[in-house]
C-alpha cells in the first residue's frame, strides 16, 4: 500500500532523543575540526629561535665587540649558491683587506630555514684553490633560506655573515 498523497503528512516532532543527535552532531563537527588544527599546529611549529632569551640579551654586548672586531679585520666574503640537481652547490671566497686571499682558514656554513629550524642542512667548506672554498647538500628544497657562513680561528669564530637566498 501507498501513502495517499491527499493526506497531510506527520507534523514535525522535536523529541529529546532529536535533540541529544543535533548536539552530538554539532559539537563532534566542533571538536574534530579543533583536533585537525591543533594537530596541524603542533606538526608546523618549529620552536623558540633561542634557547633562552634572557641569556641571549645579556650577551648583546659580547655580540657587538665581536662585530666591531670583524669590522677591524677587514676581510670580505663572497658566496655563491648554484642549483645542483636535487642538492645545491655552495662556493665562498674569501679575502683580506688588500684583495689578497686567505688560503688555509677552517670554515663552516649551514643553510637555515627562516621558518623551520628543522630544516637546517650543515655544509663542510674545502679549500678549492687559495682564498676559495666549496661544499654541497645533496638534497634541498626550494624556498627561503638563509646562508650562514663562518671563519672559525683559534679564538672562536673570527668572522660571520649571512645571507638570505631563493633556491628554485
Amino acid at each position: 500500500m501507498h501513502a495517499d498523497p491527499m493526506l497531510p503528512a506527520a507534523p514535525f516532532r522535536l523529541t529529546g532523543r532529536r535533540v541529544l543527535l543535533l548536539l552530538v552532531g554539532f559539537f563532534g563537527t566542533i571538536a574534530s575540526a579543533d583536533a585537525v588544527l591543533v594537530t596541524s599546529a603542533l606538526r608546523t611549529w618549529s620552536g623558540l629561535e633561542v634557547a633562552s632569551p634572557y641569556h641571549a640579551g645579556q650577551v648583546y654586548n659580547a655580540e657587538l665587540a665581536r662585530a666591531r672586531a670583524q669590522e677591524a679585520r677587514g676581510w670580505h666574503l663572497e658566496s655563491a649558491v648554484a642549483r645542483a640537481g636535487p642538492g645545491a652547490a655552495v662556493t665562498v671566497s674569501l679575502r683580506g683587506r688588500g684583495d689578497e686571499p686567505l688560503a688555509g682558514k677552517a670554515l663552516r656554513a649551514r643553510l637555515e630555514r627562516p621558518t623551520d629550524a628543522r630544516a637546517d642542512r650543515v655544509l663542510a667548506l674545502a679549500a678549492t684553490a687559495p682564498g676559495t672554498y666549496a661544499g654541497g647538500v645533496e638534497a634541498l628544497p626550494g624556498g627561503q633560506w638563509r646562508l650562514v657562513v663562518e671563519v672559525v680561528g683559534p679564538d672562536g669564530v673570527e668572522l660571520r655573515r649571512e645571507r638570505r637566498l631563493t633556491v628554485e
